[in-house]
């Protein structure tokens, strides 16, 4: 009976995160931060683009450390940076935001 009990808890835990899940990236035609369908991804390349240019203060098209430290994920960037140079081109910068 316990085994039962514990079985059928855990397929109602993955049911329900299952639930979740859907309702936050279903396809109900909502797109995440507010944005209508159709936006999301030309108003985030915009937003990035613009992030970006704003940390590049030299506007040398990389992001060094002390450009990132103003970022909130910049205890991350290590981790996306592919070329390990250091600094965080326009790509490495994208996939940071993905995290």
């Amino acid at each position: 009976m316990k085994q039962l009990s514990v079985l059928i808890f855990a397929a109602a835990l993955v049911s329900g995160s299952a639930v979740a899940a859907g309702q936050s990236h279903g396809s109900s035609g909502s797109a995440h931060a507010g944005h209508g369908p159709g936006t999301m991804a030309q108003d985030t390349s915009d937003e990035l683009t613009k992030a970006f240019d704003e940390l590049d203060a030299d506007g040398n098209g990389q992001l060094s450390t002390a450009e990132l430290a103003r970022h909130p994920m910049a205890a991350h960037a290590s981790m996306v940076d592919a070329d390990k140079s250091g600094d965080l081109d326009r790509q490495e910068f994208e996939v940071l935001h993905k995290m």
